[in-house]
């Protein structure tokens, strides 16, 4: 398994790759209860976390809808420095297991 933030997991299996999200129940008897839902499963690592990159940044830009070009470029490259970041820690913490 991988963790690759607080809300996201890599998780596979002979075949493919699970790209998990977290989940909170609202209501109901299980409110407040975590879960882990699939969202997709891709078949090589790279298309995984290409997939979860393209999906943060989809929600972000979804969330200001008064986008221009030039912040999107902007956006495109702080969610690449974020995505980078996090993927070397999470490769410099395989390193030290």
């Amino acid at each position: 398994m991988i963790r690759l933030d607080e809300n996201f997991r890599l998780d596979n299996d002979d075949r493919c790759y699970i790209l998990q999200e977290r989940k909170i129940a609202q209501n109901g008897e299980n409110k407040g209860a975590e879960r882990w839902e699939n969202v997709c499963y891709p078949r090589t690592l790279e298309s995984a976390l290409k997939t979860y990159r393209d999906l943060l940044l989809k929600r972000r830009s979804a969330a200001d809808k008064a986008l221009n070009i030039e912040q999107l470029i902007h956006l495109i490259k702080e969610e690449d420095k974020q995505f980078l970041h996090g993927l070397t820690e999470v490769l410099d913490s395989a390193k030290e297991n």
